[in-house]
Formats: structure tokens, sequence, C-alpha cells
């Protein structure tokens, strides 16, 4: 099977159970979907940063990134309480360490990849289930329309990389951070960004009517920005521990950190924006 072809089938099947839990006005599709992809996600970072590490060592990051995500979101409007779990993984997890200690030389390191993992992957993500049940509160129900503005953002983005490279490449071969990505163009970049302006634009004309042109501008460039760097910031990660793809999770597609790498950068953004700049959360 060719890579588009299964890129084609993985998205005809994941696209309609995605937009479904989105419209469905109960958000806890929308949590069910994501605390699936933050444990995917953290057993590919566990797997990635600790290849050769015990499984019970990998498993126990898993767990807690899980769990406090799970804290993050159903607990986010009580004071002090996501603090005090933060503060509890972190001393969990030292204590783990401390007597699986293992190469004495690379217990720095594993513990730093763990809670890096915790924040990189359950914290970010948490903001996209986060949106959808803080505006589903809401008179008119704007979470999930804000949900598609997040995924939008960041997913247009890399297919408006992609056509501006492929055509306008050859003209302005000029790489964007050929360090980290070496196929990546700048003339691809802006394409991405006006891809992201795209998206925000045709949400304010056909689904999100409360946005103003100036959103569209301030919300669009800055996410798409804060994408790009997401997706950077996944390859130098891959690139400093030897892989090329997260995982195989998805045919065609790589793993799950692979698919939302731009999207966790994207997800605080938009929703610090609708909550206290648009104010609609």
């Amino acid at each position: 099977m060719n890579n588009l072809l299964a890129r084609l089938l993985t998205a005809g099947v994941a696209i309609p159970i995605l937009v479904g839990a989105i419209n469905w006005s109960n958000p806890l599709a929308v949590w069910a979907i994501v605390i699936a992809a933050t444990a995917i996600g953290l057993r590919e970072w566990m797997n990635m940063t600790q290849k050769g590490a015990p499984l019970a060592d990998r498993a126990f990051g898993v767990v807690v990134g899980t769990a406090l995500g799970a804290v993050f979101y159903w607990w986010s409007e009580a004071p002090l309480v996501f603090p005090a779990a933060l503060a509890a993984a972190t001393i969990v997890t030292f204590l783990w360490f401390l007597f699986r200690v293992g190469a004495m030389e690379t217990v720095a390191g594993r513990v730093a990849y763990v809670l890096v993992g915790y924040l990189y992957v359950a914290v970010l993500l948490s903001f996209l289930p986060l949106v959808k049940a803080r505006g589903s509160r809401l008179d008119g129900g704007d979470g999930g329309r804000w949900v598609y503005v997040m995924l939008t953002i960041a997913w247009l983005s890399d297919t408006g990389a992609y056509f501006a490279g492929r055509f306008l490449g050859r003209y302005w071969p000029r790489k964007l951070y050929p360090a980290v990505s070496p196929k990546k163009t700048v003339v691809g970049g802006l394409g991405g960004v006006l891809a992201s302006v795209g998206a925000v634009v045709f949400a304010k004309l056909v689904y999100l009517p409360t946005l103003s042109w100036a959103d569209c501008i301030l919300l669009g460039v800055p996410a798409n920005l804060l994408g790009q760097t997401g997706d950077l910031a996944e390859s130098l990660i891959k690139r400093s521990v030897g892989v090329k793809d997260s995982g195989a999770l998805l045919p065609g597609h790589g793993g799950m950190l692979d698919r939302i790498d731009a999207l966790l950068f994207v997800c605080p953004y938009v929703y610090c924006y609708a909550r206290w700049v648009v104010g609609r959360l």
C-alpha cells in the first residue's frame, strides 16, 4: 500500500469519528479521544527518549502523565489542585527513580525526559478538550467551533506548506531550518501561514461570526508560527535521539506525536485567545 493511499484510508476512518465527537454537545467524547491520544503520545515519548529502559519505567511515565492530564482537565477550575498534582507527579517521579537507579550516569536524563513528557504531551494537549468543555457551558456552545479552529490552524498549515514548497520551492529554495528539518523551506513556511489565516477567515465567514477581521490575523499568524515551531521542536527531539518517526500507529502518518506536534503548541494559544481576548470561554 503506497503512502498516499494509507494516509487517505487513515483519514477516512479517523475524521468522521473526530467530527462526531466535536459536534456532540457533551464534551466527554472529545476528552475521551484526547486522553487516549495523550496516553499514546506519552508512550511514544517514553519509547523515543528512553530506548532500552525497562518497560516498567516507561509505563510509569505514561500512567502518571496521563493521570496528570486528566487532573488538568477535570479540576482546571479548582484553585491549586493542578499545581498540587504537578508537585505530586514530580515528587513521585523522583522517588520512583530513587529506588530504580539503574545506570547511575543516566538517572538525571531519565528523570528529566519523564518530567518534560508530562508537560509537553499531557498538559499542552489538555487545552483542546478544555476549550470544548468551557465553550459548551455558554449559550450557543462555541466550544466545538473553537476545537475546529485549533485543528484547522494546525493541520491546514501542513497542507499550505506542502503545496507552497512543491510548486514555489524551485523559485525560492532557501531552507527554513536545515539543521533540524532539511526538507522545509521558507516559502513552505509562508504558505503554511497563509493557510492558517485562511482557516480562521473560513471560520469567521462560516461558523464563528463572533471573530473580527483583526482576530483572523492576531489568531491565525501567531498560532501558525507556534505550530511550525512545534513541528520543528519534535523534529529536534527525534533527531537528537536518532529516530525518523515517533511511532507507527497511524498508517501513512507515522506516530501520534508526528500528527499532533504542531497542535501541542497551537492549543494553549488559541485557548487563551478565545477566553481572554474574544471572551467566548
